[in-house]
C-alpha cells in the first residue's frame, strides 16, 4: 500500500537552523522540499568530492583479491591524498596503455624489417645518398634500374621488405615507407619499461585496498554533508526564521511532534493538496516487496494519489516469466545460478530481495515447464517428463488461454478503477470498458482461431460504447466544453479498437514462448544430430547444446525484460490508468551516523 503523508512544515530561528537540521537528519522521518534554489560553492565542491570518491571506489572494486583484505585505518586528513593518488595512478595507467597499444602495432609491423641503426642510415644520407624502404612484389623486383642498390630485409608471401640505395631521389612501382621516430629494439624496451611502469602504479592501487571501507565511509560522510547543505540552502528565510518544507509518513507523525516539542520548533502539520508532488512511500508485507527490485530496475514508482499495483504486478509478472521462459531446466538453471551468487554475495550485499525475487521466479519456469512436459526442450528428455497439463501442450487452447489472461488482466485494472472513483456515476463508464474488454476476448478468438463470435457480443459493443460515452465525465464537465466532448467520443472509438489491440497482443506470450520451444528443439537435433560416435564429436555436441541453450536463456531473459514488463507497464496501467508519476520517499537523514 502507499503510505499516507503529512505535509509539514518547520519553523526555527536562523541562528538554530543548522542545529535543527543535524536532530532533524538524526531522527530521519522527513522528506525534505526545497523552497529555495540549490546553488553556491561547497555544493559544488562536495558533488566533487563525490564524484571522485566515486571513481576511486569504482577503480578499488575492479581489483579481484583471492582473499578478503584486511581494512586499515587511515587519518582523515589523508583521505582526500588517497583518493587523488588513486585517480591519478588510474589515469596514468590508462595513457601508458594507450601507449603501448600504438606502440605494438609499429613493433609487429616493423618486425618484418628487423633493427636497423637509425644513426648509420643519417650518415649514409650526409654523403648524398638517398635511403629509402620500399615494400615491392616479386614482379616489382625486376623493374628496378641497375644503378639502385637494393637489399632485401625479408619477405612475406609476395612482399619483399626492402631498403633502396641511390644518388638521387628515385621513384619505383612498390609502396615506400616512411622511416620511424625509433629503431625497433628501442620500441620494444620502451614498451618494457612502460610494462614495468604500469604494473608498479596498478601495485601502487592495489595497495590501497586496504582503505575501501574508509573510503566507502568517507562517500557517506560527503553524501550526508551534500544532503544537510542542500536542505540548508533549501530551507526558506524570512527575517530571522528559517522555514523547511517536507513530508512525513502519517505512522512517523508522533517522533517528529516529539522532537519538535523537545527543541522548541514550530511545527505546522497538514493533508497533502491535489497539487502537491508528494513522495510515495511502498509499504507492503515480505511477499509482496520482492516485487520492488523490478520497480527500481525499471525506475518507476507509482504516484503518491495513484493506485499500489505491488501485488497484482507481481502476480502476473511472475505468471508471464513462468510462460515466457516456459522451461523446467532453464528455471533450474536461474535457480542454481541466484544460490551460488547468493552464497557467494551474502556478506556483502545487504538487501537479498533480488535473490528471493530470482528464486520465486525461478520455481515459477519451473512450475510451466512440468505443467508443459518441458525439461531443456521436449525431446531431450521426453521419455522421462511427461506434461502434468497435456491441455496446454495444445496450441489453439494456448492461444485461447493468453486471451483469456489479458481480458482477466485488463478486467482486474478497470474494477480497481471503478473502485477508486467512490460512489460515483463515473463507475459506470468502466462497466462499459469491462464489457468492451470481454467482446474484444471474443473478437481476437475470431480472428485468430476462427471461432464464430457470439451473438450477443455486437449489441453488448454499442450499449457498452454508450455507456461510455454518457458516463466519461460528469454532465456539467460536458457543458463546460462541447467540442472537447464531440472529440473525447472520436477519442473513444480509437480506445475500443485499441482495447481489441490490447488483448490480442497478449498472444505474445504464446508466441515468444513457442519460439524458445522452437529454438530450444532446434539446437538439441541440430546436436544429437552429430551424435556421439567418437570423443572430439561428443565434444561438439555437448558444446552445441550447452552453447545453443545458454543463448536460448539470454533470449528467453530478453523477451521477459521486454514483453513481460511491457504487458503489465503499458497495458494493465493504461487501463487502470497509472502513469507512475511518482518520486520515492526518501527521508534526510544522516546514513554514515546510522551505519557507526
Amino acid at each position: 500500500m502507499i503510505v499516507k503523508m503529512k505535509k509539514i512544515h518547520l519553523i526555527v530561528q536562523e541562528k538554530d537552523s543548522k542545529r535543527a537540521l543535524k536532530n532533524l537528519a538524526l531522527l530521519g522521518v522527513v522528506h525534505v522540499e526545497h523552497l529555495e534554489v540549490l546553488t553556491g560553492e561547497p555544493l559544488s565542491n562536495i558533488n566533487q568530492n563525490i564524484d571522485k570518491i566515486n571513481k576511486a571506489i569504482q577503480i578499488l572494486g575492479q581489483i579481484s583479491e583471492a582473499k578478503p583484505v584486511k581494512q586499515e585505518v587511515l587519518p582523515r586528513e589523508k583521505v582526500e591524498l588517497t583518493v587523488d593518488e588513486i585517480l591519478k595512478n588510474s589515469e596514468q595507467i590508462e595513457k601508458l596503455k594507450d601507449n603501448q597499444q600504438k606502440r605494438q602495432k609499429l613493433i609487429d609491423y616493423w618486425k618484418a624489417w628487423g633493427d636497423f641503426n637509425l644513426g648509420d642510415i643519417n650518415l649514409i644520407k650526409e654523403k648524398g645518398l638517398t635511403v629509402s624502404l620500399y615494400e615491392l612484389l616479386s614482379s616489382q623486383m625486376k623493374q628496378i634500374p641497375t644503378d639502385v642498390l637494393v637489399e632485401k630485409i625479408s619477405i612475406s608471401g609476395a612482399i619483399h621488405y626492402c631498403l633502396v640505395v641511390s644518388r638521387g631521389e628515385i621513384i619505383l612501382p612498390g609502396v615506400v615507407v616512411n622511416l620511424p621516430a625509433q629503431s625497433l629494439n628501442d620500441m620494444i624496451r620502451e614498451q618494457k619499461e612502460e610494462q614495468e611502469l604500469i604494473v608498479n602504479k596498478e601495485n601502487d592501487i592495489k595497495a590501497k585496498l586496504v582503505y575501501k571501507d574508509l573510503l566507502q565511509d568517507a562517500l557517506l560522510q560527503n553524501l550526508d554533508l551534500k544532503s544537510f547543505e542542500e536542505a540548508n540552502a533549501g530551507m526558506q528565510k524570512d527575517g530571522v526564521l528559517s522555514v523547511l518544507k517536507g513530508y512525513c509518513p502519517i505512522h512517523k507523525e508522533s517522533l517528529l511532534r516529539d522532537e519538535a516539542v523537545k527543541n522548541k520548533w514550530g511545527l505546522l502539520l497538514e493533508e497533502p493538496e491535489a497539487t502537491d508532488n508528494v513522495p510515495t512511500l511502498l509499504q507492503n508485507n515480505r511477499f509482496i516487496e520482492l516485487v520492488k527490485p523490478v520497480f527500481d530496475f525499471m525506475g518507476i514508482v507509482p504516484g503518491y494519489h495513484e493506485a499500489d499495483v505491488s501485488f497484482c504486478f507481481l502476480l502476473f509478472f511472475s505468471m508471464f516469466f513462468g510462460i515466457l521462459i516456459g522451461d523446467a531446466g532453464y528455471g533450474a538453471i536461474f535457480f542454481g545460478l541466484t544460490f551460488y551468487f547468493h552464497q557467494k554475495l551474502k556478506n556483502q550485499v545487504t538487501d537479498k530481495k533480488p535473490f528471493y525475487l530470482v528464486y520465486f521466479l525461478s520455481f515459477c519456469a519451473i512450475a510451466w515447464g512440468l505443467f508443459t512436459g518441458t525439461f531443456f526442450g521436449a525431446s531431450l528428455f521426453g521419455k522421462y517428463v511427461k506434461p502434468v497439463i497435456p491441455w496446454l501442450t495444445d496450441e489453439r487452447k494456448m492461444q485461447f488461454l493468453c486471451f483469456l489472461i489479458g481480458s482477466i488482466h485488463l478486467t482486474i485494472a478497470h474494477v480497481w478503477r471503478a473502485l477508486r472513483k467512490g460512489k460515483s456515476l463515473l463507475v459506470l463508464s468502466d462497466v462499459g470498458w469491462i464489457v468492451i474488454i470481454w467482446s474484444a476476448f471474443f473478437y481476437a478468438q475470431q480472428f485468430i482461431l476462427n471461432t464464430a463470435v457470439p451473438a450477443f457480443v455486437n449489441p453488448a459493443v454499442g450499449i457498452a460504447f454508450l455507456i461510455i460515452v454518457a458516463f466519461s465525465q460528469t454532465l456539467a464537465d460536458i457543458k463546460k466544453d462541447i467540442p472537447a466532448f464531440v472529440i473525447g467520443i472520436m477519442l473513444t472509438v480509437l480506445s475500443v479498437i485499441s482495447t481489441l489491440i490490447d488483448v490480442i497482443s497478449y498472444i505474445r506470450l504464446f508466441a515468444v514462448g513457442l519460439a524458445g520451444l522452437f529454438l530450444a528443439e532446434s539446437f538439441t537435433q541440430m546436436a544429437l544430430g552429430i551424435g556421439f560416435r567418437n570423443f572430439f564429436l561428443g565434444l561438439g555436441t555437448i558444446a552445441v547444446l550447452v552453447l545453443g541453450h545458454m543463448l536460448n536463456v539470454i533470449l528467453g531473459v530478453l523477451a521477459v525484460m521486454v514483453h513481460g514488463l511491457r504487458l503489465n507497464i503499458l497495458e494493465f496501467s493504461g487501463h487502470l490508468g497509472l502513469e507512475w508519476s511518482g518520486r520515492a520517499y526518501n527521508p534526510f537523514r544522516q546514513q554514515y551516523q546510522q551505519k557507526t
